[in-house]
């Protein structure tokens, strides 16, 4: 039984995926350095907000939902706008993590059966 899981992206989603990353650093580049509010004072715009600015544009579905959900865990500090600290907060508490990488790791094994392995090689020796 075959489990493994394929995705078919659509043209559009093709399209998405390779023009996201060019549209993004287009943002980044494109927005100004200040700008004028509401109040008519000006305002600094950060690195960090140029960043998290083009990291939304990047966000298409090009990729499947929850990929694209973790996009700025990875995107944000390798472009130094925030920690990995700040930038996982959102999402929820450090142990949410730990679970979660271990259900991962658990699905893992289960999909290349090495549970059963494991089983069969403790009772092997437990004979």
């Amino acid at each position: 039984m075959d489990k493994s899981i394929t995705y078919k992206r659509s043209n559009i989603q093709l399209i998405g995926l390779f023009t996201a990353p060019f549209f993004a650093l287009s943002i980044y580049f494109l927005l100004p350095e200040t700008y004028q509010n509401s109040e008519g004072q000006i305002v600094q715009f950060f690195h960090a907000g140029k960043v998290t600015a083009a990291t939304g544009v990047w966000m298409t579905e090009a990729i499947p939902v929850y990929a694209t959900a973790l996009l700025p865990i990875a995107l944000l500090p390798a472009t130094g706008a925030a920690s990995v600290k700040q930038a996982c907060a959102p999402y929820g508490h450090e142990l949410i993590f730990l679970f979660m990488g271990a259900f991962i790791l658990a699905l893992s094994m289960q999909r290349w059966e090495l549970h059963k392995r494991i089983a069969f090689f403790v009772l092997r020796s437990a004979l």
